[in-house]
């Protein structure tokens, strides 16, 4: 199978990023204001705290969106794509768009960027310590394969099979969860507080010098935002520093910049970076109900209030965090949620691990597919 060989430049019509300063938000504005961390397996998702504008201000700030564009974060968390679908958004500085020519299979360029190979792309072409940023010029002069327009589209759907499972494991476990916080609520809401965090949920603190080979590397910027599974790793090969480990079954919460709402359940054992809180209930029966618990708007607001720092606030558990108001369920009411919970988390497991399989799959094709190493010439598709 024959490839040709573009910059990413030559195959588009436009290549450009968001507005660099800040619209004016309206709360009843029909437009939203989208970063980089709104572009989520694919698709644009508006969340909770996504600001809103209203149409004088879209006017304003608008870009040249169409149904052929890609959209990438290239600021602080790298590598979110998704494909636009004609929603009602202007773009913040973290993310940038490519409108890739009617020629060329948009979902075939889709593909490419959720290779590995092209977030290593990002990560190597980045600028900065703190928080990474990569500029336009390196997205404009990436180098991508390009086989006949029949191969694009037989590629195309052997990899959207794998994608569209995926995503049916993650709609379910969505369903799953919320589903979970109904059953909360519903036991709960109206129950007056009577402790504080710390009464249930302990820190955990055990630093790690020399790393398990066998533990996922989960630094803040894997974990999900508002989803309480984690989902996968990095290789352990990236932990260098400020270490320390947690046991499937801890909660994660990331500290940095809470306000983005990194809450979930770990699906298995591993390591994270001390920007993460690693919280463990002092009693098993306290484990779903302290999860859904941190998992409240009202919580991340308050952690975000005490945050510490202005340019990267960090959320602070002792004498701040651990003093959120609850209600201490009783042994009792503690075990008959969880129980009821329970095997709604443990389907969901189930979903990641298979998702984590269908991934490692889907980016062992990729370059394969890629690169002429299948060859595509004799499959009917």
């Amino acid at each position: 199978m024959f490839f040709n060989k573009y910059r990413l430049e030559d195959i588009t019509d436009r290549i450009g990023d968001g507005i660099h300063g800040t619209p004016e938000y309206d709360n009843n504005g029909d437009f939203y204001f989208v970063n980089g961390n709104n572009l989520v397996d694919g698709d644009i998702i508006f969340k909770n705290d996504t600001k809103r504008i209203n149409e004088e201000q879209y006017l304003k700030n608008k870009r040249d969106l169409n149904k052929n564009t890609l959209l990438v974060s290239i600021n602080g968390t790298l590598g979110n794509v998704a494909k636009y679908n004609n929603e009602k958004i202007i773009l913040g500085k973290s993310a940038c768009y490519i409108n890739v020519k009617d020629e060329y299979n948009v979902d075939y360029v889709y593909f490419v960027f959720k290779s590995p190979e092209f977030k290593k792309y990002l990560q190597y072409g980045a600028n900065g310590t703190t928080i990474k940023n990569v500029p336009l010029s390196a997205i404009r002069n990436y180098e991508i394969s390009i086989p006949s327009k029949e191969n694009q589209d037989k590629i195309v759907k052997i990899l959207k099979s794998i994608e569209d499972k995926i995503k049916l494991n993650n709609k379910i476990n969505n369903n799953l969860q919320e589903l979970a916080k109904s059953i909360y609520y519903e036991k709960f809401k109206k129950k007056n507080n009577n402790g504080k965090l710390k009464d249930i949920l302990n820190l955990q603190r055990k630093t790690v010098k020399e790393k398990n080979e066998s533990s996922g590397y989960f630094p803040v910027d894997v974990l999900p935002m508002n989803y309480l599974i984690t989902k996968g790793g990095k290789p352990n090969e990236e932990a260098q520093s400020s270490l320390i480990e947690f046991k499937k079954n801890d909660i994660l919460i990331g500290a940095m910049r809470v306000y983005f709402h990194r809450v979930c359940l770990a699906a298995e054992d591993g390591i994270t970076r001390t920007t993460t809180f690693v919280l463990r209930p002092k009693k098993e029966d306290y484990l779903y109900y302290s999860l859904i618990t941190l998992d409240k708007n009202d919580f991340i607001k308050y952690a975000n209030d005490g945050s510490k720092g202005s340019t990267i606030p960090y959320a602070v558990w002792d004498n701040n965090c651990d003093e959120y108001d609850i209600y201490i369920p009783t042994l009792d009411e503690a075990k008959e949620f969880n129980d009821l919970v329970k095997p709604l988390f443990d389907i969901q497991i189930v979903n990641e691990k298979n998702n984590r399989n269908l991934e490692q799959l889907r980016d062992s094709l990729l370059p394969k597919l890629m690169n002429g190493e299948i060859d595509l010439d004799n499959i009917e598709i």
